[in-house]
């Protein structure tokens, strides 16, 4: 339904799609946001799209805010990572798993490159902990699949930050990031003890 001069809205609709499990593998889901103007003529605001093969949902829901990327400007990134976060608080222990990455693009047009992924532990700006995946070579998809864990009182989750990824371009998560940063985070609290993975675009660095 069409919400009316409004910039935060609530729709609270549901749609059913048949689907084949079989299906989840190969098919994303698009949302694309458009708003009517004066002139009574769709506008796009952004679009996000998920792919469902990097979600489980024959084991449980997955709920999040997705980021919405702006169609009409060019987005300044060298590719994608797909990272997971979860949190223990028994054992404050952080978890975040660097599973892969695609369509890398190298710095002074290089056409190959051996990419690694550097994630760092960041409290009040400053890098407290550091860990390194094992380098792929000559790889623009690579598969990493390495998990890392971090020591975070529960307390620092609300002013820490996680996961930057260092060389090629660069991932910010945590309270203090915008976008798909901040969506990641909160459905990491908000799904203690369960592992979250959301695709994130990799900056400039």
């Amino acid at each position: 339904q069409i919400q009316r001069s409004a910039y935060a809205v609530a729709f609270d609709e549901r749609f059913s799609i048949p689907l084949d499990p079989a299906a989840l593998e190969e098919n994303s889901l698009r949302f694309s946001v458009f708003g009517i103007d004066e002139d009574e003529r769709n506008v796009s605001t952004g679009v996000a799209e998920l792919k469902l093969s990097d979600l489980d949902l024959a084991t449980r829901p997955f709920n999040a805010w997705l980021y919405l990327q702006d169609t009409n400007k060019a987005v300044d990134t060298v590719g994608e990572i797909l990272l997971s976060l979860s949190y223990l608080p028994t054992a404050e222990r952080l978890t975040v798993v660097v599973v892969k990455a695609k369509n890398l693009v190298w710095s002074n047009g290089k056409g190959t490159a051996d990419p690694f992924v550097k994630v760092y532990l960041l409290q009040d700006g400053r890098k407290i902990s550091k860990k390194k995946t094992a380098v792929k070579r000559d790889d623009t998809n690579p598969v990493f699949n390495e998990a890392m864990i971090f020591s975070v009182p529960a307390i620092v989750l609300q002013s820490g930050e996680d996961g930057r990824a260092d060389n090629t371009g660069h991932v910010l998560i945590g309270p203090a990031a915008s976008g798909m940063g901040i969506t990641h985070w909160n459905q990491m609290l908000a799904t203690l003890r369960k592992p979250v993975s959301m695709w994130h675009p990799l900056r400039r660095s």
